[in-house]
């Protein structure tokens, strides 16, 4: 079995800033987008050197709990400057290796147990990597999100 997951990273890169906005999870026949909040994607505009700095602890959960990411770069607007075709160079079509020999249990929670469709959706590898998936700005509901976690994840 391939444990190889296609992440999708689309954003703008102007003024030599790449501010990513939805990123896109992809294995087999199952994908996910999962948009970021403003304040998660201004923690890549923080320092221009940690562009991926809103999705690396999804990037460190995925490889601390047995998968390789094979990473994409889509620029919705771009200023073509000197800097985004070197971001390109650096952070497109890139494949990082898991950490783990196999694969690892992702712990995969609503924060709202009561109302799980009003929820967002916490991520926690084995070493304690967190992400929320922030759920409100998704055109699918909290239910379906985990449900094609899990088959993403193998843990269906």
């Amino acid at each position: 079995m391939e444990n190889k997951i296609n992440l999708k990273i689309e954003g703008d890169h102007e003024f030599g800033l790449f501010s990513i906005f939805v990123v896109e999870l992809k294995k087999d026949n199952t994908s996910l987008p999962i948009f970021l909040t403003a304040e998660q994607t201004n923690l890549g505009l923080e320092d221009p050197d940690e562009a991926l700095e809103p999705i690396m602890e999804l990037l460190n959960i995925l490889l601390e709990s047995g998968f390789s990411v094979h990473q994409t770069i889509e620029i919705v607007n771009g200023d073509e400057s000197e800097q985004q075709h070197e971001f390109i160079s650096n952070f497109d079509n890139r494949v990082d290796e898991t950490w783990s020999s196999e694969i690892q249990k992702i712990h995969i929670r609503f924060s709202n147990l009561e109302d799980p469709q009003n929820s967002n959706i916490e991520l926690e590898s084995i070493g304690g990597h967190n992400f929320i998936i922030y759920t409100e700005n998704n055109e699918i509901s909290p239910v379906e999100i985990m449900n094609k976690l899990k088959v993403i994840f193998n843990q269906n």
